[in-house]
């Protein structure tokens, strides 16, 4: 039987109208729900000629086909609108409870349009979904709009969608946060939210169950899909790496990936960093006070953190992920795990990605060593390496739209451009989009990846990972070159990245997390998702159908960035990866050859020498009428 799918919420901000309707199967069945669904209804239903701040540009909030249901670790949103950052595709997922609330409460996808007159907030409960007036928040950090909200609403088992000053501002870095320690954080949608005079979105919990237990008495939950279940929840568990995960989630990977000679240090001047442990999350478990998991995850790989000394002596926040603690710690230079932690915390409270904001002081770190920028372009402020009260500083103005800070705030695409003298080479981006933790050259598959997908540089949506798990033989019966294994070669990494793209596009269509399934279990067949779907959505779905949805939804991507005016040129790397070789690690002398990568992989998807899916291949995925014919 299948689970009973939730209805679509169209809100109009500008009437402050709601209204609802079904999920279209044939849309289900094409596409799945989540990231697919949010990709197709951008590619079919939004003019090129709409900007992203624009009234017209839709901010989809859709949980996956499995969220909020029995499946372990599914509890995904994927938030998407064209992006301010980047002007194409902006996507992001999204953990926590918010997702499996809405499922509660009846509501798979909510789509907002329209743009306010003053400030609202959408409250969604079991009596339908209402436009409320949010003056009286507007101008507050995310913490104290979730308090505030919590007072207003008397509500326990209240699950948030929040922005902070950064999205007010519209502000190219803003993301969006929940009130616990999750974020839709990269392509900026939180400046799409601000730009609609949003500045929240509540749900209450359905039926006075906490949005955590939605699900623990699903009537479909039959025998075959509780053992189906408990089969991946033990397979998870069961995985070498559980016990690191289950501890320090991705927070301690900064020490192993510091001795691959991968960790992007000083802006990527080094791929080592000499006090990478300092900063590494197993040195954060001192501070932590409790962990935390998403709806029915097993890993548990959040933490409450209280500082009990130092000058940050009471701040409880939560613990960065392992990017977040490279964008703070080692891209700049900044050796205090404690600042590091500080720094990101603003981040969740102002509602800016961690990520790129910490990306955008790095980048401003070193125009200040190469001299391209002075005191006089940062209003006083001297920008030295690990520098946490400038680093504070540059933050602060960022959220307020002050400073120098506001500028660095529009991305290192934008703020070197403004720049100029030469800024450009150091601004490490592609589409708009700075890179994360890992240096590409001495990660072939990952740099692949970075200058492929369809956000920009961007490991999630790839996850590339195979390229540092797989022994020869493995990576022979896989991608077909037992060099695909050898993470400094080109060859097979073509094969890798299309097969990473693809399970990712799925496993953001169900709603399940690619930590455990990825991280730990690490098989990109889908062998394990096909079951989950089938016993638990009752929509019989083998691997193979599974991989064809996800090369539908990568396309579907690839189609709508071509019609924004995307093509080969923009994937590509800045040229410091290509060129200029590593100087130390166990990847010294290595470049990316990046070139040969592109052309096969564009072969192995079925598109063009310029990068557009070919019409053929368009065919066998069913997506002929959105080609582009037109303009191909």
């Amino acid at each position: 039987m299948m689970h009973p799918l939730g209805h679509i919420l169209d809100v109009d901000l500008t009437a402050r109208s709601v209204a609802t309707r079904s999920v279209d199967e044939t849309v289900l069945r094409r596409v799945l729900l989540g990231r697919g669904l949010n990709s197709l209804t951008l590619l079919e239903g939004l003019d090129p000629a709409v900007g992203p701040l624009d009234a017209a540009n839709p901010l989809l909030f859709t949980c996956g086909l499995l969220t909020g249901t029995p499946a372990p670790t599914a509890a995904r949103v994927q938030v998407s609108a064209r992006s301010p950052l980047t002007g194409l595709l902006g996507s992001s997922s999204v953990g926590g409870t918010v997702g499996p609330a809405l499922r509660a409460n009846g509501v798979q996808s909510l789509q907002v349009r329209g743009r306010a007159d003053s400030p609202v907030y959408l409250l969604i409960g079991e009596g339908g979904a209402e436009v409320r007036d949010a003056s009286h928040l507007w101008g507050l950090d995310a913490k104290e709009s979730a308090a505030a909200l919590a007072a207003e609403l008397s509500g326990e088992g209240l699950s948030m969608f929040l922005i902070g000053p950064a999205g007010e501002h519209c502000l190219p870095l803003a993301c969006i946060v929940t009130q616990r320690g999750h974020a839709a954080g990269r392509t900026g949608m939180g400046a799409v939210m601000g730009s609609k005079n949003l500045k929240a979105v509540v749900v209450r919990s359905a039926r006075g169950a906490a949005a955590s237990d939605v699900g623990a008495t699903d009537p479909t939950a039959d025998a075959a899909a509780r053992d189906t279940a408990r089969r991946y929840r033990d397979k998870i568990k069961t995985t070498p790496n559980y016990a690191d995960k289950a501890a320090h989630g991705t927070s301690s990977a900064v020490t192993w990936v510091d001795g691959m000679g991968l960790l992007a240090s000083y802006n990527y001047q080094s791929p080592r960093f000499a006090e990478a442990a300092d900063i590494d999350g197993k040195n954060m478990e001192r501070f932590i006070e409790r962990r935390r998991s998403c709806h029915r995850c097993p890993v548990h790989c959040k933490a409450e953190l209280r500082l009990t000394s130092g000058p940050y002596a009471g701040l409880e926040a939560e613990r960065p992920d392992f990017d977040p603690i490279v964008s703070w710690g080692s891209k700049s230079g900044l050796v205090d795990p404690e600042a590091v932690i500080y720094l990101h915390h603003l981040c969740d409270l102002f509602g800016i990605d961690s990520v790129s904001a910490g990306n955008a002081v790095a980048f401003a770190m070193h125009l200040w060593v190469k001299g391209i920028i002075t005191a006089e372009d940062t209003g006083g402020l001297e920008l030295a390496w690990g520098d946490a009260a400038v680093m504070e500083t540059l933050l602060r103005q960022m959220a307020a739209g002050e400073g120098f800070g506001a500028l660095l705030g529009q991305g290192v695409r934008e703020a070197a451009r403004v720049i100029g003298r030469g800024a450009e080479q150091y601004a490490y981006h592609v589409k708009g989009l700075d890179l994360s933790a890992f240096d590409p050259r001495g990660a072939s598959a990952t740099g692949l990846g970075y200058a492929v997908a369809a956000r920009g540089g961007d490991f999630t949506s790839i996850y590339a990972r195979h390229e540092i798990s797989l022994t020869p033989k493995e990576a022979a019966a896989l991608y077909g070159e037992e060099l695909a294994a050898d993470r400094l070669s080109p060859v097979g990494k073509a094969a890798m990245v299309k097969r990473s793209m693809i399970v990712c596009a799925v496993l953001d269509a169900i709603g399940t997390c690619k930590i455990p399934a990825l991280t730990l279990v690490n098989e990109f067949d889908l062998v394990q998702e096909a079951d989950l779907v089938s016993a638990i959505a009752g929509l019989a779905v083998t691997p193979e159908e599974l991989l064809e949805i996800g090369e539908r939804i990568v396309d579907i991507e690839r189609l709508f960035n071509c019609r924004l005016g995307a093509g080969a040129a923009d994937d590509s790397l800045p040229s410091v990866f290509l060129d200029e070789p590593l100087t130390e690690g166990p990847a010294a002398g290595n470049t990316i050859d990046l070139p040969f990568m592109i052309r096969d992989f564009y072969t192995v998807m079925g598109w063009t020498e310029e990068g557009v899916p070919c019409a053929a291949r368009l065919r066998e995925l069913g997506l002929e009428e959105l080609g582009l014919a037109e303009s191909a």
